[in-house]
């Protein structure tokens, strides 16, 4: 049992770590990485220096608690955001930006703009709000890509909309109301697309910046950008109930 642990901890330790350099590599910088690389680390020098560790019971318990709570609150996000509420009657569809590489959209954004071309083709006479501004090693704004990539894929430029001046999830809904407002547009009929473990958060602040009822579309993510999201996005959210 005690070689099992002593294996299967460093395993864990290695591919985490080699996931944190995988992500580092291809994506763009991401908080989800410090807690990747953290974990990682511990797991590893756990495997490494298991026969070593003096008391090493009330490591066990500490690793034991931490990790079924970071399994228990991922799967919990998980499944909030699997749990779709659109009826295809809404009037707007915001899509939520994320990263994009220069001027190209990331993977997981692609999924997003995928979800909304499918609504699109279920209710055509939805407005489509791409809201996303310009990050660090991006070289236009996240909506302009956005909105290319879902021209490119048959939406009419007359039903997008772009808010190219977010720099997060509650910019994202704080400057897509303030638009759908100046334009006379009902903030009552809307549904908003992320990834699936972004939904909890983003339905959050979309009631805190004034749409009272307002659907979600969520969308899954490659396998091995689990760790680095969903790592993010646990910090996120305990930011969210402490401060925000």
């Amino acid at each position: 049992m005690k070689k099992a642990v002593k294996i299967s901890a460093t395993v864990c330790g290695v591919l985490l770590l080699g996931n944190g350099l995988l992500m580092s590599v291809i994506a763009n910088f991401n908080i989800g990485l410090v807690p990747v690389y953290g974990l990682g680390a511990v797991l590893t020098a756990y495997g490494v220096f298991f026969d070593r560790i003096k008391k090493r019971a009330a490591l066990d318990v500490l690793l034991g608690v931490g990790l079924t709570v970071l399994l228990a609150f991922g799967i919990f996000i998980g499944a909030y955001g699997g749990n779709d509420t659109a009826d295809y009657k809404e009037e707007t569809v915001i899509v939520l930006g994320c990263g994009i590489r220069g001027e190209r959209v990331s993977v997981g954004l692609a999924k997003r703009l995928d979800k909304a071309y499918e609504y699109h083709t279920k209710n055509p006479d939805a407005v489509i709000i791409v809201s996303g501004g310009q990050g660090p090693q991006e070289d236009i704004p996240e909506a302009l890509a956005m909105k290319r990539y879902l021209v490119e894929k048959g939406v009419p430029e007359d039903k997008i909309i772009m808010e190219d001046k977010s720099t997060s999830t509650i910019t994202n809904f704080r400057n897509s109301y303030a638009i759908m407002t100046e334009k006379g547009m009902s903030v009552g009929k809307v549904v908003f697309v992320t990834n699936a473990y972004h939904v909890y958060r983003a339905s959050n602040y979309a009631k805190d910046e004034g749409f009272p009822e307002i659907s979600h579309l969520g969308t899954d993510i490659i396998w091995y950008t689990v760790p680095m999201n969903y790592m993010r996005e646990m910090l996120a959210i305990v930011k969210m109930w402490v401060l925000d």
